[in-house]
């Protein structure tokens, strides 16, 4: 199937869209194409449109949330008009549970993230300040969706553009807010239900930030709290953010041909910085771009060059994780690069949402989530709604704690139709298996041995399992299963 061109075409396509991709199962890449969605080591696993989550005049962010006990995936997709909570722990079968309307009016953008199983969200609605969600509750939901009441407001700043939380600090970031030029507006939300402004920093206009526990090479900086801040026309910022009270620069920088410095992300290592432009490519005629800086040197960082994608379409959020970033751009999909030794990136795969262009618009995927433990990446489509994806080769990471990773539990074939095999473990005391509902399918005690156990799941419903193995001396090993007949 050949890419549209004019816009009449694109129509055409939003209307096939709606007629045959959504509600459908599992479908793989084969010959580059997942149905009607070009693609390369990705498969579909579902589509639901931004009618079926809420509706509203626009998709826009995305984030996750996964609860520690039951290993359940959610998705929480912005909209124009509210935020809609969608479990995704069956990705091929999701469903929309709760809801969190507009604290004030409609507006383009939305932002959330997620802390000590709450949601914050963030709109540029005027007078909206941040919500402040309790997550928990919605593990006990049978039929939904429901409306969910904040348990917290934080009024210290009104509209905001955006939204980051270090997780390790436990202190949320406002980003363009209507407060000190849009500079970062620390808040702490040690306290979700009783969130405190902790430090503003007086501009520049910050339009997005990843802040993290720095714990890189520069000794100088070592275990203080740093904020990368992508600044818009002022470019990149690095400032120090250690004392709420007291937020001083580091250093700042900007590169050729920059238009608005958009979004980035740091390497797993602190090393080097990955981030955007999203309006290099409509004025200068660029290629997608993302760019790399050297941090190595917090204090003189260096913008060793980027790499530029064969399309012109507009990058928008990307982030890192396992050796692999993961780059939303508008009108050319979800495109993941693997990254090459002296920095740079290749590209290993992609799925495209919107196969009708790859021109400078604005109206494909806004962000993506691929902190999944089951490995699936959501992905938020300003028109369209939310796709779930995954690479079929992904292997799963053990989601328990471990006190010696040389024993993983592992389960195959996997997906499993009338048995499967559970191996890694040279001894259990107690083996137990849930469905995603939480609820126990099956239960074992003394158990002889894990390397080779053969069990049955003939009269299981098709599904996503998770087995909990639990040795003599206390040690926990998971695995997840998923049984299709």
């Amino acid at each position: 199937m050949k890419k549209l061109t004019s816009w009449g075409s694109a129509a055409v396509w939003m209307w096939m869209v709606g007629t045959s991709a959504v509600g459908m199962g599992q479908t793989p890449c084969v010959d580059g194409f997942a149905g009607e969605y070009p693609c390369e080591n990705y498969d579909l696993l579902s589509v639901r449109t931004l009618e079926e989550l809420g509706g509203g005049a626009n998709g826009n962010d995305c984030w996750g949330w996964v609860d520690a006990d039951s290993q359940r995936e959610f998705v929480l997709y912005g909209r124009s008009n509210g935020l809609s909570i969608v479990e995704v722990t069956d990705a091929v079968n999701p469903v929309f549970v709760a809801r969190v309307p507009t604290a004030s009016v409609q507006s383009l953008w939305r932002d959330v993230k997620v802390h000590d199983n709450h949601a914050f969200i963030v709109s540029e609605a005027a007078g909206h300040g941040m919500q402040v969600v309790d997550l928990s509750g919605i593990l006990d939901i049978t039929l939904g969706p429901i409306e969910l009441t904040p348990v917290s407001m934080y009024l210290g700043f009104g509209n905001a553009h955006n939204i980051a939380i270090n997780e390790a600090s436990g202190f949320a970031y406002g980003l363009g807010t209507n407060t000190a030029g849009g500079g970062l507006h620390a808040v702490d939300i040690s306290n979700p239900a009783s969130p405190v402004v902790a430090g503003i920093n007086n501009g520049p206009y910050t339009h997005d930030a990843q802040i993290v526990m720095y714990d890189g090479p520069d000794a100088d900086h070592a275990g203080q709290e740093v904020a990368f801040c992508f600044n818009g026309s002022a470019g990149v910022a690095i400032v120090d953010v250690s004392n709420k009270m007291d937020m001083t620069e580091i250093s700042a920088f900007n590169y050729s041909q920059s238009a608005y410095t958009h979004q980035g992300w740091v390497s797993e290592d602190h090393t080097f910085l990955y981030f955007n432009d999203e309006l290099d490519e409509g004025q200068f005629g660029n290629g997608t771009r993302t760019y790399i800086a050297d941090i190595s040197d917090l204090d003189a960082p260096t913008v060793v060059g980027f790499y530029e994608a064969d399309n012109t379409s507009v990058d928008h959020n990307l982030y890192i994780r396992d050796g692999k970033l993961y780059a939303s751009n508008y009108m050319s999909g979800l495109r993941v690069s693997t990254f090459l030794p002296n920095g740079n990136i290749a590209p290993y795969g992609y799925f495209d949402v919107r196969p009708d262009s790859d021109t400078t618009s604005f109206y494909g995927t806004w962000s993506n989530y691929p902190y999944f433990p089951s490995g699936n990446i959501a992905i938020s489509c300003r028109s369209v709604g939310l796709f779930m994806v995954k690479d079929p080769s992904f292997n799963p990471l053990d989601v328990a704690e471990v006190s010696d990773a040389a024993e993983v539990l592992t389960a195959s074939p996997n997906p499993a139709m009338d048995h499967m095999v559970l191996s890694g473990m040279p001894s259990a005391a107690s083996v137990r298996v849930m469905n995603m509902a939480g609820q126990e399918v099956m239960t074992w005690d003394r158990v002889p041995g894990l390397n080779g156990l053969t069990v049955s799941v003939q009269d299981w419903p098709n599904g996503v399992y998770l087995v909990r193995a639990e040795s003599a001396s206390g040690a926990v090993r998971t695995a997840r299963v998923v049984v299709r007949h």
